[in-house]
């Protein structure tokens, strides 16, 4: 009974992972403590006992639970011999570990129960992200446009089609929802190792496949499907294909006519561990987006009650076009000790785009008859206006991208700095270099004839018919860039032992609500400080521009204590702080000027961000999962702005770097199970985004008794002076200064199969103007964006959870 053994173990996550770097003890150890391998496996040396008291700490920085278990072998100590290490059953651990320098996991659901599903508008209804139109995939962050978000699928960039106009056109998110396991998010203030964007990164992890799996998916618009499998202890594959026709939903839009298009695309990750600290991983997609439209009508009424109008607009012709891209990616993740992780990637992306259409347009502008005692109530009772319209383009676009990119680590520390095991120091260093090469060969043909109450516009030579617009160009940009980042991080964690808490709580007797004090001593509590530095280098060649970024961010997690389920625990919450500067090269569209030329002086957009957020988990109604309520509050100064106007999802760009910017907001996001078991979301908006187009400015005109002309309703037209006028600051495309966002879900009670799930947004007026090029019109204010999807679903295979489980 005296001797010593060695007890081995494992400490796994839900899906079976082993889970590194988990604190584990024992009263009953000759050592003091060890840490899992990468496999989540660990040995301590143990004097022999009937049971042993294990302490599993999932963070050195806080106790999340003890384990206690039972070890007595059984038999096996009839025979001391035999006590083998493979004996001690493995220890399941269900705790999420927060880690201060990675982004934001988001919970997942089933994302293809959420109405309109799919990852985006999980993003949409959950977070900081917002969308104002439901047949794209496109979401703005924080007064920023979709060109500025990052996109991430294990560990590779994503792009999409260049030429897209409408969201009638963009067909299916690059991302499907059917691959995906983990979603991770910043709305601002990320690290250094992430790319050079000024709004956001969203970060996806597709599953590893662990046994085979399948599902499909139908309906009225389309079908999908995708498999999984395991193919013995080194290879996993999974793949999905999708086909969508969204004929029957585009037939529901203003504008009538014969709407075919047809999107198709299918993906592939496989995963070889080609040794026990190697693996090798290639991604493939392909998709082609077809999409074809002859126009017939459109009809849009307004006015007042009083003064009711219609315009209606009689077309022939059609628009046809078709995206086709391809994209490959491999990748060697090495790991040749615990603390080293090296990682290797390429990709390539093709697209092949091509955009024809020529639309013949001929619009009546009518009143309507408003008195209802009359026959003709609601029909037209006299023209007002005439004219017509003709589109044509013929653009061709190949785009070829290639990277070459590395990122890696190195913990130089990770221990206890005191024999008692309180003070924990870790520090880890990151860094990567990337090569990229862009090759866009792009022909353009587009013209725009305007015929306004029988006059040509624009109306300067009396002698010519001039068309409204005109894009030519046969433009060729090569251009190779490269970046490069290293970043520090830096945890310190200070543990106490045997701490005596006091919480005071409100609770209620004989309907009274009366403060109580509640007292308890806790085995341990600890606090972190976790510190993240780093700096981003980059230059691009077609330019000449080099820039470097510094970012850095303090994340603190202090000790705080609630009264929950009869006993006083720990209270999460994270406290953090970043800023720093993000520069945004220019891509192609970003050297494009309206007239279809190429600007390769302009130099990237830069700002400076500074967040400060919180985030705090709080039990209520006796929920076993806490509410997690999170809130951010930023800044960001933008210069060198490149300013754009945004038609449908299509942003045009300036071409210049002549503007000044500003954004500033709260963010505040809560979920949770509002009903038990079940997760639901709630976030709120507020944001002020304005420019300032530095070299801008237009002239008042005044006539002969001092009154500003207004051109067609001032009867004395002829000015006798005028003002030279600087706008200043005026709204930013994206400046939507409330925003609301819900997913409500809920279970039928004692018919807990049957579930419905609720998605809901709001969107306070978004600026808009005359499609004219002159930024400082563009103050109008369009009607909010309100809107409600609702889903119901029966899951066949429910069984009801026993609460002992």
């Amino acid at each position: 009974m005296a001797q010593e053994f060695t007890l081995n173990g494992s400490i796994i996550s839900r899906n079976s992972q082993g889970i590194e770097g988990v604190l584990v003890r024992s009263p009953q150890s000759v050592e003091k403590s060890v840490f899992t391998d990468s496999k989540g496996k660990f040995s301590l040396k143990m004097s022999s006992s009937d049971s042993v008291l294990l302490y599993v700490q999932y963070d050195t920085t806080r106790l999340i639970f003890s384990y206690k278990t039972d070890v007595r072998l059984n038999q096996m100590y009839l025979a001391p011999i035999r006590m083998d290490v493979q004996q001690l059953k493995t220890v399941d651990v269900n705790v999420n570990k927060v880690e201060p320098f990675e982004l934001d996991k988001l919970k997942l659901n089933d994302i293809q129960n959420i109405p309109l599903g799919g990852v985006e508008r999980f993003l949409v209804y959950t977070t900081a992200a917002t969308s104002n139109n439901e047949l794209t995939s496109n979401y703005n962050v924080r007064g920023g446009n979709y060109d500025e978000n990052l996109v991430y699928v294990n560990g590779f960039q994503v792009y999409r089609p260049f030429l897209t106009r409408s969201g009638q056109q963009e067909g299916m998110s690059f991302v499907n929802s059917a691959l995906v396991q983990d979603v991770s998010f910043s709305a601002g203030g990320f690290d250094a190792r992430y790319g050079d964007k000024l709004s956001s990164v969203l970060d996806i992890k597709y599953k590893t496949p662990k046994k085979f799996g399948a599902s499909a998916m139908a309906s009225l618009l389309g079908v999908e499907a995708h498999v999984e499998q395991a193919v013995g202890s080194r290879f996993s594959y999974l793949m999905g294909a999708r086909y969508r026709a969204n004929g029957y939903l585009l037939n529901s839009l203003p504008a009538k006519g014969a709407y075919n298009p047809i999107f198709i695309d299918g993906q592939f990750l496989t995963n070889y561990a080609l040794t026990e600290n190697l693996d090798w991983q290639i991604l493939g997609h392909f998709s082609s987006n077809d999409y074809r439209f002859a126009p017939q009508t459109e009809r849009t009424d307004f006015g007042t009650v009083n003064e009711a109008y219609s315009f209606t607009i009689y077309y022939e012709g059609q628009e046809q076009t078709r995206f086709l891209t391809a994209m490959g990616g491999t990748s060697l993740k090495y790991r040749p000790s615990k603390r080293t992780n090296l990682d290797f990637f390429a990709t390539a992306f093709r697209s092949v785009e091509r955009e024809y259409f020529d639309i013949l347009g001929q619009y009546f502008i009518n009143e309507l008859e408003t008195d209802p005692s009359k026959e003709e109530f609601g029909d037209s009772i006299a023209t007002l206006g005439i004219g017509g319209f003709l589109n044509h383009g013929r653009n061709k676009l190949n785009a070829t991208i290639f990277n070459l990119y590395h990122d890696g680590s190195h913990t130089l520390k990770e221990k206890f700095t005191d024999e008692q095991n309180l003070n924990f120091y870790s520090h880890q260093l990151r860094w990567g270099v990337n090569g990229q090469f862009d090759q866009f060969q792009d022909k353009l043909s587009e013209w725009r004839y305007l015929d306004s109450a029988g006059y040509s516009l624009p109306q300067t030579n009396p002698y010519e018919v001039e068309l409204f617009e005109t894009i030519k160009g046969n433009l060729a940009l090569q251009t190779f860039r490269a970046t490069t980042y290293f970043q520090s991080n830096i945890q310190f964690s200070k543990n106490k032992k045997n701490v005596a808490v006091e919480v005071r709580k409100k609770i209620k007797i004989d309907g009274e609500k009366l403060a109580q004090t509640f007292s308890d001593t806790l085995l341990e509590s600890a606090s972190k400080l976790a510190i993240s530095t780093g700096i981003r280098a980059g230059y691009t060649e077609i330019n000449g521009e080099f820039f470097v970024t510094p970012r850095a961010s303090v994340t603190y997690f202090p000790r705080f204590y609630m009264y929950s389920n009869g006993k006083v625990t720990r209270r999460d919450v994270r406290f953090r702080l970043a800023s720093g500067l993000y520069y945004q090269p220019p891509f192609y569209r970003e050297f494009r000027t309206f007239d279809g030329q190429l600007n390769t002086n302009v130099k990237s957009q830069k700002s400076l961000h500074v967040v400060a957020s919180s985030e705090i988990f709080v039990n209520l109604w006796g929920r076993k999962s806490p509410f997690k309520l999170s809130s951010d509050l930023y800044y960001k100064y933008l210069w060198d702005v490149n300013p754009y106007e945004i038609d449908n999802v299509r942003t045009r760009y300036f071409a210049e770097n002549n503007a000044v910017a500003y954004a500033y907001g709260l963010d505040i996001n809560m979920g949770g199970q509002f009903v038990d078991g079940i997760e639901s979301y709630f976030k709120m908006g507020v944001l002020r985004t304005k420019e300032d187009v530095l070299d801008d400015f237009y002239y008042d005109y005044f006539n002969a008794e001092g009154k500003k002309i207004v051109f067609g309703f001032t009867d004395d037209d002829v000015p006798v002076d005028s003002v030279k006028v600087e706008p200043g600051y005026i709204p930013r495309p994206t400046d939507q200064m409330f925003s609301f966002g819900a997913l409500i879900q809920d279970q039928m009670p004692n018919y807990e199969s049957f579930s419905v799930q609720m998605g809901m947004q709001f969107g306070s007026r978004l600026p808009y103007g005359p499609p004219d090029r002159s930024r400082y019109k563009d103050t109008l204010r369009m009607k909010s964006y309100f809107r409600v999807d609702i889903g119901f679903s029966y899951d066949f295979l429910y069984k009801k959870k026993n609460n002992k489980e």
